[in-house]
């Protein structure tokens, strides 16, 4: 029998459905069941890519008006060995099919205190794997921003036992722009946080990760709110069941914090008259 010919434009989701179920991998991970959503709306448009150099892409978060959280890997640099300078960093809010609701260079960065970036995903860099971006434009003025976890806070424990994160729910959605559907936010939905690491630090979810989610929020809803409790960093494999690996905002809430007092307390300084002898 003859091979029908495959159009030129085939999307990888089609490649994969055209092909015999008996002859599909069964190692491969997909994002191929999650459903896509409307970009335009709200909470959807503070989500975006990140976008560096024209290289490479990972999913990043409006959480104010001018700060955009991700994961610090995305920012390193295996070619050169260095963090990657601010300048060719582009986050582009609201992405959908090569549409953007906003966009801005990012003016500068901060990373995890002990994050190397030759470790790549090795145990001791995970709780560091994060990376808050300062936009040169206040887009989230306009388009809104996604709130941390209010709540968020290590549990009571006894003494010597390792803390563990406190949340009303262990159910979770996380969202990105996955590799194989790149140019279209998807949620990975059903999933749960499964237990936590490096004193709530690291969570560990059952949501499938793939390259491209990474910075991409772990997202609840209580009180009918979106509300962001972490982000997306890696894949990991526990026998054959797939698993992703997460970072909590305890990781990261106390430097955004420290960011958003010394951005207001420039504008104010910005917004001095100046007075001539």
């Amino acid at each position: 029998m003859l091979a029908q010919p495959q159009d030129k434009h085939e999307t990888v989701e089609e490649k994969f459905n055209r092909m015999r179920p008996n002859a599909r991998p069964d190692d491969v991970v997909t994002s191929f069941h999650r459903r896509s959503v409307d970009s335009s709306l709200y909470p959807w448009r503070a989500i975006g890519r990140v976008n560096i150099g024209g290289r490479a892409h990972c999913s990043g978060s409006l959480i104010a008006e001018n700060i955009v959280l991700t994961a610090a890997h995305c920012l390193y640099s295996k070619r050169t060995g260095k963090m990657v300078p601010p300048g060719i960093v582009h986050f582009v809010a609201g992405y959908s099919k090569g549409e953007q609701i906003g966009h801005s260079l990012v003016s500068r960065y901060t990373v995890g205190p002990q994050f190397d970036g030759r470790l790549g995903a090795a145990p001791a860099n995970l709780p560091y794997d994060w990376a808050l971006m300062v936009l040169e434009e206040a887009i989230g003025a306009e388009h809104g921003y996604l709130d941390l976890h209010e709540n968020l806070r290590p549990q009571d424990n006894k003494p010597r036992i390792r803390p563990r994160i406190a949340l009303e729910s262990s159910h979770i959605v996380t969202a990105g722009y996955p590799g194989d559907r790149a140019h279209v936010l998807s949620l990975e939905e059903g999933c749960d946080v499964e237990r936590t690491a490096h004193r709530g630090f690291i969570l560990v979810t059952s949501c499938l990760a793939i390259k491209g989610d990474s910075g991409g929020p772990i997202l609840q809803k209580p009180n009918d709110k979106w509300v962001l409790i972490g982000i997306q960093t890696a894949a990991t494999t526990a026998g054959r069941k797939h698993a992703g690996l997460g970072i909590s905002a305890l990781a990261f809430r106390d430097t955004f914090a420290a960011i958003v007092k010394q951005l207001a307390k420039e504008a104010a300084l910005n917004q001095e008259p100046v007075t001539s002898e």
